[in-house]
């Protein structure tokens, strides 16, 4: 426990002042105090899940809400590649009903909670992956995927965040040249509560990797985000060595505006697979194979009973 340690602490500070000798005894304690205080912060967080520590005045760990469309890939995208990501969990916010379910979410967004070490990013960083994954300009959906449920948004907890997402937009529409008029996914009050979707949603992307690449491709999202943000673009993105960013020595800016060395997929999530995916030449042969079959089945069928 913390306070074992600062109790040891005391006792050989009292020492150090008649004995010189001991400070560097007093200093490997100070070493040892403070991994066993960073060692409980974490212990704590995951024990307590979505409560947060207070740890010499920096709240631990922070927390986003952003509408990305489907949230099996929503979840894949930040928890992979979003540096300083704990967690990200798959839910549901904004609608008309408590505890949600998917068959029963009237109203609500498909969300992402995304639970980050605010020394390892920050909240403008993470808008910023946000938007690289969603079509901005379609307000009606995402990808193959239509409907409120669907709608994408950026969601903010206090006026300093919401101050920090619309800077991080202007920042997008001016380096694209783009129509902010055109921008479908607003910047909006969050939502609550939160509610976590059904436990067969989280990590979809680990537990069934065929088939989520499956989808997510035949969805059509990598080639939509490519064609919106470019394929240079999406790749900086979804890049687990943030070649971009300067490879293995890639820096962002966390919430005390220091520049520390990007860490992402805590979760050691194994490179992307695109599922069984057949190209659409084949699809459409294989559809008239089965219609010409079927046909035949039912002429066949009518001419023996008639």
């Amino acid at each position: 426990m913390p306070w074992c340690g600062v109790t040891v602490l005391f006792w050989l500070c009292c020492l150090a002042v008649t004995n010189t000798g001991v400070l560097s005894v007093v200093e490997a304690a100070v070493v040892a105090v403070n991994a066993t205080v960073a060692d409980t912060v974490v212990t704590n967080t995951e024990i307590l899940g979505r409560k947060n520590t207070t740890l010499f005045g920096v709240v631990w760990p922070h927390s986003l809400l952003v509408a990305l469309g489907c949230f099996w890939c929503a979840e894949q995208a930040l928890e992979q590649y979003g540096p300083g990501v704990l967690e990200a969990v798959s839910g549901y916010a904004g609608g008309s009903n408590d505890h949600p379910t998917y068959r029963n979410h009237p109203g609500h967004y498909e969300v992402i909670e995304i639970r980050y070490d605010p020394t390892k990013t920050s909240y403008a960083v993470l808008v910023e992956y946000a938007y690289r994954n969603m079509d901005p300009f379609n307000g009606g959906g995402q990808f193959c995927d239509l409907g409120s449920s669907y709608y994408p948004a950026i969601f903010y907890g206090t006026d300093d965040e919401r101050v920090q997402a619309e800077r991080v937009l202007d920042e997008i529409v001016a380096t694209y040249g783009w129509d902010v008029t055109t921008i479908m996914a607003p910047i909006l009050p969050r939502p609550t509560p939160f509610w976590p979707a059904e436990d067969y949603h989280q990590d979809y992307y680990l537990k069934n990797p065929a088939k989520y690449g499956y989808y997510k491709n035949g969805c059509g999202r990598p080639q939509r985000l490519k064609d919106v943000w470019g394929d240079d673009e999406y790749a900086c993105y979804h890049d687990p060595w943030y070649t971009c960013f300067g490879g293995a020595n890639a820096t962002i800016i966390n919430t005390q505006n220091d520049a520390v060395r990007v860490e992402s997929n805590v979760k050691a999530a194994p490179d992307e697979i695109q599922g069984l995916l057949l190209p659409p030449w084949l699809i459409i042969i294989l559809s008239l194979v089965g219609g010409v079959i079927m046909i035949v089945g039912l002429v066949w069928t009518l001419r023996r009973n008639y």
